[in-house]
Order: C-alpha cells, then structure tokens, then sequence
C-alpha cells in the first residue's frame, strides 16, 4: 500500500508533513497542488499563532516495505 505525503513549509520555516492512507495512486501534479494549494489557503492548522501548513512544497508516494528478520506472536493467556 502506497501513502500521499504531502510537504508543506510552516510560517516559521520549518517543513511539516500530512500523510494520507489509502489514497489514488493515479494522481497527477496539477490536482495535487491544487488540493494543497486550497488546504493551506484555509489556514486551519496553527500552533503558537503559527501557521503548520503555510506553503505546498512537495508530494510523493511511499511505500513502505516490512520484511521480518521474525515475529514472535504473543501467546493467548487463559487465566484460571
């Protein structure tokens, strides 16, 4: 399963990330820049009268790849 990582500068500089799961993975640049161009122009996320998502900067997918080196599985506890 791929995540949309979305890149935005905050209003102090400083790189904040929104990731979303379950995403299309057909997405071309112009939607997506748009879609975060409307989200930062809400200006819904502050923090200490800062703005978190201020400016689009960058998305791409991720994917992320487990492989297990091994997995102990917990056992059931029955209690008597």
């Amino acid at each position: 399963m791929k995540q949309l990582d979305l890149e935005f500068l905050s209003g102090a500089g400083k790189v904040q990330h929104i990731k979303l799961k379950y995403v299309n993975e057909n997405l071309v640049e112009e939607t997506v820049r748009n879609a975060m161009t409307d989200l930062s122009g809400l200006k819904l996320f502050e923090k200490d009268d800062i703005e978190m998502y201020a400016k689009p900067i960058a998305a791409r997918y991720v994917e992320t790849i487990h492989q297990s080196i091994f997995e102990d599985k917990a056992e059931k506890v029955t209690e008597v």
